[in-house]
Parts: C-alpha cells; structure tokens; sequence
C-alpha cells in the first residue's frame, strides 16, 4: 500500500488528475473471497485518500492471464459497486474485454463514466498487446461504439511486447496514424 500510495503522490505531483490502478494478482494460497477482500481494501484505501486530493482512479480490468481478480466486466461492476467511490471510475482495455468475450456496449451498460480507455489490438488468443492493425481484434468498431456513447476521455495505445523492443517508435506512429485514419 505504501508504493501505491507513494505513487497517487507522484501522479499529484506530475499535476495530472487520473492514475491507473488494478486488482493486482490475488493470492492462490488463501480463497478467492480472501483474495478479493484484500484487493478490495487496498483499492478502498486508495480511493479515500484520491477523494480528497481530488485524483481519479482508473480501475482497469485485466486478463485472464494476467489476474485471478478482476478481469471482466462483471468483476468490475462488482469491485465499483463495493466501494461506492466518486474517485473509482472504471475503465477498458480492448485485449481483456476481447479475451472476456464482451463489448464496449457491456461496460456502458453499468457504468455511468468510462475512466479511461486503452486502445491496443491483439492476436485473440493471448495478452499479446500488439500496434493496431497487427492483429485480428477489431478495434475500429471499439471507436466507433465509443463515440455512440459520447466517450470524451482519453485513450492510451498500450502496446508491449519483444517484437516492439527494438523498434516501439515505428508501432507507435503506426497505431498513431490508424487512429486517425478512423477520423478520431
């Protein structure tokens, strides 16, 4: 808790009004319930001291592969609905929604503001997290529902992975130039 909350300082301090948080992994030597409870209050202590330095944080959904916790958008109506924070927004990664089987539209169901939105592409398989266009998921259609809903936030093209490490400059104008292809 002390690095997560060392870290809310240093997003203030970088004058910036969001910080991206997860679930983390829970531990698979005690229940899950356990499990989410420790991830539940962690992610309520932060989200007391974000409320009053006025900082959104951005609950993002991870994968299957990734975590054991929140990796749906079921598990995140459910962590936002357990803490019941004006601080807590949730937000969307295009690689967990695919690999969860939902939709933009599924997020927009219960939650009244998108936090954040991470914008990458992906094999369909894995949590590869590739440069648009260098997958199979179809993440013209996520901007396209995205502006259905009036979605005015930001976006972040998160791309990683080894076939990127010796170049991330050249993915990055890539996905850059895709998006505004789109016309976004």
């Amino acid at each position: 808790m002390e690095y997560f909350m060392e870290n809310l300082y240093a997003a203030l301090e970088l004058d910036t009004n969001m910080m991206l948080i997860t679930s983390g992994i829970g531990d698979f030597s005690v229940s899950q319930e356990e499990s989410w409870k420790y991830a539940s209050d962690s992610i309520f202590q932060l989200t007391k001291v974000a409320e009053m330095e006025g900082l959104i944080l951005a609950l993002e959904p991870l994968t299957k592969y990734e975590s054991n916790l929140v990796n749906d958008s079921k598990g995140l109506k459910k962590m936002l609905e357990e803490i019941q924070s004006t601080s807590l927004k949730g937000m969307i990664d295009t690689v967990s929604m695919h690999l969860a089987g939902e939709t933009t539209d599924e997020y927009y169901s219960f939650l009244p503001e998108l936090g954040h939105f991470h914008l990458m592409d992906g094999d369909g398989q894995s949590d590869a997290h590739l440069a648009l266009d260098d997958g199979v998921l179809n993440w013209r259609e996520y901007l396209t529902s995205l502006q259905s809903h009036r979605y005015k936030g930001s976006y972040t093209l998160e791309i990683m992975g080894s076939n990127y490490y010796q170049n991330p400059r050249d993915a990055i104008k890539k996905s850059i130039e895709k998006v505004r292809e789109s016309g976004i």
